[in-house]
């Protein structure tokens, strides 16, 4: 169900896109940037065929659980969807904020971050293994007794209802500000400035933030990113960068027990021993720099052809799921990998601005 409501939507994201870009052009706003556009579809792409596979176990799981839940719902009462509704924004509240806090968690979550622009292909920039790490919190559902289609469609929503806020184009809705997740709400959560960093988790709801004093109201104008940043094209791995990272500083600890704490330490977190052998200049803002790679136009033509194929491969797969066989849906996605990587390539030689 899930997939292929994803499958189903897609043109309507690519639309909502299209229009988003002409309409920065008509009103000389610049919110594009080609290479970077298309490595967050890749990333979506990517993080799609990983859940594919992933996400079909998990489900099971969730239902295995959810059928001897403390409690008994029917997915037919519309109690059922509100009670859930709420928990879920909840939950999503608190595997949000962990995700911004836990080095671990930060891993799944940080592709989403990568990006130093922001527009709705942001929104697509999603982390292959963020859900897949959010899992356990979201079984607490399952244990109330969540029916595992409320929460497939529930959690479909959520993320749907995001799409939208990842955008430049919209002011301050004064009617919903603070009360719903809203354009200027997320773009405070995707800034890097002092002030901003680690606000706004919500998902469709504002209310947690201000119950738990992580929401704060746009103010100075927002710098996209993350403080390390990812000056690459490559969808795949943009995904392990941060696993990257902190496997490096654990080798250069030299010491078990730092090895191990590392992953479950505040983000950022890095052995004494680490830092002294791999210092790390402290960030900031104004020595901040956006990477704009310079492209030929056969690049973006090839960059383009790449990730065309990447999607036709994945748009199969969603709409094949379950009457494709296994050995060929493996293939395809190991096609939607290649293609991506070849498109990162074709990216690769480049100067910046």
């Amino acid at each position: 169900m899930h997939n292929v409501l994803i499958a189903y939507v897609t043109p309507v994201f690519f639309l909502l896109i299209f229009m988003e870009y002409w309409w920065s052009r008509r009103q000389g706003i610049c919110v594009y940037e080609f290479s970077d556009s298309l490595t967050s579809i890749g990333c979506g792409i990517f993080t799609v065929t990983i859940e594919l596979f992933a996400k079909a176990g998990l489900l099971v799981l969730f239902a295995l659980v959810s059928s001897h839940g403390v409690w008994q719902w029917s997915s037919d009462s519309w109690v059922t969807w509100a009670v859930f509704f709420l928990l879920l924004d909840f939950v999503y509240y608190w595997a949000h904020r962990w995700s911004h806090e836990l080095n671990i968690l930060w891993a799944g979550h940080v592709p989403h971050h990568q990006s130093e622009e922001y527009n709705l292909t942001t929104a697509l920039r999603q982390g292959a293994l963020q859900d897949i790490s959010h899992w356990p919190i979201y079984l607490g559902l399952a244990l109330l007794g969540c029916p595992v289609e409320v929460f497939i469609l529930l959690l479909t929503f959520s993320k749907f209802y995001q799409f939208w806020i990842h955008t430049r184009l919209i002011g301050k809705l004064p009617m919903i500000e603070g009360l719903l997740n809203t354009p200027s709400a997320h773009r405070v959560h995707h800034g890097i400035n002092d002030p901003y960093i680690d606000r706004n988790h919500g998902g469709t709801l504002m209310i947690w933030d201000r119950l738990f004093g992580t929401y704060i109201e746009e103010q100075e104008e927002v710098v996209f990113g993350v403080r390390k940043a990812f000056h690459a094209r490559n969808p795949v791995t943009a995904h392990v960068d941060w696993l990257i990272t902190m496997w490096r500083d654990a080798v250069l600890s030299g010491q078990w027990r730092d090895r191990f704490r590392i992953w479950f330490k505040p983000t950022g977190w890095r052995p004494d021993h680490t830092r002294e052998l791999d210092p790390r200049p402290p960030f900031a803002l104004a020595r901040f720099r956006r990477f704009v790679p310079v492209l030929s136009g056969s690049q973006r033509q090839q960059g383009l052809v790449w990730l065309v194929l990447a999607i036709v491969c994945n748009s199969i797969m969603l709409l094949g799921y379950g009457k494709l066989p296994w050995e060929l849906q493996g293939v395809l996605a190991l096609g939607v990998t290649l293609a991506l990587w070849q498109m990162s390539r074709a990216f690769s030689v480049s100067v910046t601005q």
